[in-house]
């Protein structure tokens, strides 16, 4: 009996700390977060007057931080230390032996780790820590791209293809097609396992070697597979950095252009992801923001934009949205991670594009009307440009080999086109709409149709 009370004392001082110890944890990430936000600041290229001033605020910020997780330790370890040694002599002698002593404040430690807790996200708390470090600190990312392209020249040579972009409104195919091509050609692309280094993945697959299997159905629950080796669309958070978001408002993507040291820092890191041979492919639904500026200064990248049905497409960005609403309420980094990526298709942090200079006139998320709208202003927009190529969504579901046959004849790339699977995808009833919004939307698609099938006559006549 009196040993079992003694026994008590020890337990309870093990789970007091253990219960600290993860109380802390916020307090710890948040220091570690504005250390490494000091260390961002320090080695950026601001002008002098400016980074002083910044320095001395994130430094203030960081003391701070570091005197309250002291502050916190200090408290919890006297605690720790006084009801471990002093608080049983309060009510009855100390007697118990030191072994069962530390026994049962090792058993009182363990405990509070052992007790289940509801999993909120997919990403552990240390890996949303890694995650903020790396991604939310842009000039760490200017210094690890620095490293990423040193030695690396820039590719551009005009009479062959050194690089392959996929594009398209967001549910159009993209993914698919890319994932096609990545299995059948001499394709290199960023993959899941770069993340969160993006802009310097050689020096990160040094350390981080993980197996590549694509086991897991993707958030989107299209019932594509993905995994670390999955190819997606990754690489606009280097044009996040290398812009400063400059193209990124509170409530809309706006069109941009990439200067010419822009544009070389970007073919050099494209080129460092590829070995001997291999030719650098990418996906990128925000694409069409740039490429007014990127097709002039890249004679050698090939552009094909998916396009789809108007009314099917809207239906499926529109039930996209409302799926990623609910998921981001529920896990709150989803929306952190997608925003990082520069994401902003659906969900909770959605911006439509301006292509068009004029705000949306439809605003309600929840109708096919907003995503009609967002139809008609990206393809209106997109058939306006020069040297790009549009792929039928419809033909790539039924008719895959025809489709990259195409894709190699125009690219000059040796493709593996047997065997491709077929895609199963039935159309929907679509909820009420604007038909004046739809009858816009059939008639790009039409003409853009009609200038498919006068290509793809051509390419019939080369194969």
């Amino acid at each position: 009996m009196w040993t079992v009370l003694f026994i008590a004392f020890p337990a309870f001082s093990g789970i007091l700390l253990s219960i600290g110890v993860l109380r802390m944890k916020r307090p710890f990430f948040t220091l570690a977060l504005h250390s490494v936000a000091l260390l961002d600041v320090l080695i950026s290229e601001q002008d002098d007057d400016e980074k002083f001033e910044a320095v001395n605020a994130q430094t203030a910020k960081t003391l701070k931080s570091l005197l309250l997780n002291l502050a916190l330790l200090s408290a919890l370890i006297a605690l720790t230390f006084y009801t471990y040694y002093y608080l049983p002599g309060h009510f009855w002698a100390d007697v118990l032996p030191d072994q069962q002593k530390l026994f049962a404040f090792g058993v009182g430690t363990l405990l509070p780790f052992l007790y289940p807790k509801k999993k909120r996200s997919a990403y552990s708390p240390m890996a949303q820590l890694f995650h903020r470090l790396i991604l939310n600190h842009y000039h760490l990312g200017k210094a690890l791209l620095k490293r990423q392209i040193k030695g690396i020249e820039n590719p551009i040579l005009a009479d062959q293809t050194s690089a392959v972009l996929i594009t398209g409104l967001a549910r159009a195919g993209t993914t698919a097609l890319t994932r096609a091509l990545t299995d059948r050609g001499p394709f290199a692309s960023l993959d899941y396992s770069n993340m969160p280094v993006l802009l310097a993945p050689r020096l990160w697959s040094r350390f981080y070697k993980p197996k590549k299997k694509e086991d897991k159905e993707r958030a989107h629950g299209d019932g594509i597979k993905v995994g670390l080796a999955s190819v997606e669309a990754l690489e606009e958070y280097f044009f996040k950095v290398a812009t400063n978001d400059r193209f990124i408002s509170d409530d809309q993507l706006h069109l941009h252009e990439l200067s010419a040291k822009e544009n070389d820092l970007y073919r050099r890191y494209t080129k460092s992801l590829c070995g001997d041979g291999q030719i650098y492919l990418a996906k990128n639904n925000n694409a069409i923001l740039r490429l007014k500026s990127i097709l002039p200064q890249n004679p050698d990248m090939k552009v094909f934009v998916l396009v789809r049905d108007p009314l099917q497409h809207a239906y499926s960005l529109m039930k996209q949205h409302q799926k990623f609403e609910k998921e981001q309420t529920e896990d709150p980094f989803i929306l952190e991670y997608m925003n990082w990526l520069g994401h902003h298709e659906f969900g909770q942090g959605q911006l439509p594009f301006n292509l068009s200079g004029t705000a949306p006139q439809q605003t309600d998320r929840g109708k096919l009307n907003y995503w009609l709208e967002r139809w008609l202003d990206y393809y209106n927009y997109a058939k306006s440009l020069s040297n790009i190529h549009f792929i039928s969504y419809e033909d790539f579901v039924t008719q895959p080999k025809e489709v990259l046959e195409g894709i190699s004849t125009e690219t000059g790339i040796a493709l593996k086109t047997e065997g491709v699977a077929l895609f199963e995808k039935t159309e929907v009833d679509v909820p009420e709409h604007d038909a004046d919004l739809a009858a816009k939307a059939l008639e790009i698609y039409r003409e853009v149709a009609h200038e498919l099938s006068a290509s793809r006559e051509v390419v019939s006549r080369l194969l």
